[in-house]
């Protein structure tokens, strides 16, 4: 089988400029890993935008991610901050981590759950993250599904976003897929996602041995939309 194509290989050097406005996040996962005694495994970890905070409150973290290029800017992200000593760096992928243990937390955010492409990658994603866990242990991600309201706003239309970046989507093709294309200072990249309705994670998180604490609609806490699109934010509890 030959080596599984790196999207974000040609834009990690702009990533955390494309990403600089992408906060509301940063708060939730520092909560979630209040109490842990071991270090936050971060699956899908990029260039640290969560590894690091969480290592700047005074967390050991485990950030695993598969792409070569964002590890490397994870870790000069680290060094610049001063807290590489306590992020360790692993090469492995949501499927995969390559990483052996029991943890109190695993983090999976910035919706990385929509690259996978169906529900036995899904499950096996569920399924690896349970594994880590400790008993009783909780796994914390988020994802996302386009509402009318995003297709109607932005359906084939490019979005300028503040930092410079360019996006343009392509909500529900034919084949079920969301594409996402990105410009930024002659960096370009394509994002396949792969989007499903949010009682569709909750069953399969359930079905992989979770038991879900919180479903949220957005990082405030506020319900989940009727119709499953929107934002998901999940906390779940190993059983």
């Amino acid at each position: 089988m030959a080596d599984p194509v790196d999207e974000y290989a040609a834009i990690a050097d702009i990533y955390d400029a494309w990403c600089l406005e992408v906060v509301e996040d940063i708060p939730h996962y520092l909560g979630m890993a209040q109490g842990s005694e071991a270090p936050i495994v971060e699956l899908a970890a990029g260039t640290g935008r969560i590894a690091i905070p969480l290592a700047e409150a005074g967390y050991d973290v485990i950030a695993v991610d598969p792409s070569d290029a964002m590890r490397e800017r994870l870790r000069l992200n680290a060094a610049e901050a001063g807290v590489l000593e306590r992020v360790e760096v692993r090469t492995g992928d949501l499927l995969a981590p390559g990483v052996e243990g029991a943890y109190d937390r695993v983090l999976i955010p910035f919706r990385s759950l929509l690259h996978l492409p169906d529900d036995a990658a899904r499950l096996a994603a569920f399924g690896a993250a349970r594994d880590l866990l400790a008993e009783h242990g909780f796994l914390a991600f988020d994802v996302f599904s386009p509402t009318p309201e995003d297709i109607d706003a932005t359906q084939g239309q490019w979005y300028h976003r503040d930092s410079g970046a360019k996006e343009r989507a392509d909500w529900h093709r034919a084949d079920g897929t969301t594409r996402i294309e990105v410009e930024m200072r002659g960096r370009t990249t394509t994002l396949i996602l792969h989007p499903v309705p949010a009682e569709h994670w909750l069953r399969l998180v359930e079905e992989a041995g979770f038991e879900v604490i919180t479903a949220w609609g957005d990082f405030a806490g506020g319900p989940v939309r009727e119709d499953g699109t929107g934002d998901l934010v999940v906390i779940a509890q190993r059983r």
